[in-house]
């Protein structure tokens, strides 16, 4: 399974140091004989070493709620600050975003903020290294409890973009990335669909080289597959090139970009996208001509384990067929005709087992991982492996071939059944039936996992 939490970093470990800044409210009487006298303590730390990547984004601002309501908003700004929130005695839940100061976002206040609120960027101004986290805290009367919570970088960063030989009449070169989520919510989920960013590259001095000025941060694809998009002008005139990424774009990662124009064959592109430093490394290679754009490598090795030849040396398997006891619900076959990228459904189905907001769960992002990861194993079949919950879209592809896929494994695929799946790190839930509406975090223990996997088949 691919990696559902992020980087993490410590929030919030043991008591207060002389060194340290506090921000305390007054305690105050808030009417009906409660008192605020009991203590909600927050601190931020950052969880490695001298340049580790492991780092919180200041500032950070901590949102409380009680039920709907929320209690409080305060804000840490650096490392040697810490936070203690007066507070009547109850069960809180509390969020918190980094990295978004109020120069460059909209940050609701105390008094309209929901956990669907929208961390919104200001408009001229670029989006910074965002970060979330959240958790349950329980207060007593008269008592101080002090959270832990582990940080979520919800950003990709595009590092390096470079466009080699482009013609020396072209007058501006740019790279798009679409469709991505716009806005990060309070509660560390995203919301608003189908933004895109376009980075403006510059002329280098050989005058066929064009790079980016300065790395970009983006939020992630809201739905996969992402495209990049080459827009190359000449002569008053823009053509742009778009390829359609074999593999995930995702928060957390830092991405490259490398391209080459061929003028002998058309226009030919070939490119990198490499995710590296914050979650390991990811390779896509790709072609761009004047009839579209192909896979070239994916990089990432392509077998996972599940390199096999197909019995029939003359075709691949078919949507909708039957390879290796699992249904085909994507077929891909490469431009030389040799080989064929495959999208399998398993034929075995569980649940999560827990809900959401079990205590296990609170402010351990690795335990859910590891509970995925378990029940993920529970659909393995014989010869295919690497299995991982389905994306938003590849939910829509089971809906699509729900009656298929029941006639071909004799299951209960439920059209009305709450299926899990990974929206670019986060585990949400949908109705499957439910093809546009959003998803959402609060899935129960009966919510269910039917895994996907892909794998590269080649002829004899």
């Amino acid at each position: 399974m691919k990696r559902l939490s992020l980087i993490a970093s410590a929030l919030a470990v043991l008591g207060l140091t002389a060194c340290e800044k506090t921000l305390v409210d007054d305690i105050e009487d808030v009417g009906n004989g409660q008192v605020k006298n009991s203590v909600l303590q927050v601190r931020t730390r950052s969880g490695g070493s001298s340049g580790d990547a492991a780092t919180v984004a200041y500032p950070v601002t901590v949102y409380v709620f009680q039920g709907d309501e929320c209690r409080a908003v305060q804000t840490i700004g650096d490392e040697g600050q810490a936070l203690n929130i007066p507070l009547t005695e109850g069960t809180y839940s509390v969020y918190a975003i980094g990295g978004a100061s109020d120069d460059n976002y909209v940050l609701p206040d105390a008094s309209d903020a929901l956990t669907s609120s929208a961390i919104a960027l200001r408009e001229g101004h670029e989006r910074s290294d965002l970060m979330a986290a959240s958790a349950t805290a329980a207060l007593v009367d008269g008592g101080t409890n002090t959270v832990t919570l582990g940080m979520t970088r919800k950003t990709m960063l595009i590092q390096d973009v470079t466009i080699k030989k482009i013609p020396t009449a072209a007058t501006a070169v740019s790279v798009t990335i679409a469709p991505l989520w716009q806005a990060l919510n309070v509660s560390g989920t995203y919301s608003t669909t189908n933004g895109s960013s376009t980075i403006a590259l510059t002329k280098q001095e050989d005058g066929r080289t064009w790079k980016n000025a300065a790395s970009v941060y983006l939020l992630p694809p809201c739905s996969q597959p992402a495209s990049v998009s080459v827009n190359i002008t000449i002569g008053g005139t823009t053509k742009t090139y778009t390829y359609s990424c074999s593999d995930q774009l995702e928060a957390g990662y830092i991405i490259n970009i490398d391209g080459t124009y061929t003028e002998a064959v058309g226009v030919n592109l070939t490119g990198t996208i490499t995710g590296a430093t914050w979650l390991g490394e990811r390779t896509i290679s790709f072609e761009f001509d004047e009839n579209g754009s192909s896979v070239v490598d994916d990089g990432n090795g392509g077998d996972n384990g599940n390199n096999d030849t197909p019995d029939d040396t003359e075709d691949f398997p078919s949507v909708g067929s039957i390879y290796q006891g699992c249904y085909v619900l994507v077929s891909t076959i490469a431009d030389d005709g040799q080989s064929a990228e495959l999208t399998l459904l398993s034929p075995n189905e569980t649940t999560i087992g827990k809900a959401y907001n079990d205590a296990s769960f609170i402010g351990h992002p690795e335990v859910l991982e590891a509970l995925i990861d378990e029940k993920l194993a529970e659909a393995d079949v014989d010869g295919i492996s690497d299995w991982r919950l389905p994306t938003y879209d590849v939910l829509n592809s089971i809906y699509a071939s729900l009656d298929a896929i029941n006639e071909a494994f004799e299951s209960d695929v439920s059209a009305s059944g709450k299926y899990l799946y990974d929206a670019s790190g986060t585990v949400l839930f949908r109705i499957l039936s439910q093809t546009t509406a959003d998803g959402f975090d609060n899935f129960g223990a009966t919510a269910r996992i039917r895994p996907v996997t892909t794998v590269s088949i080649t002829k004899d």
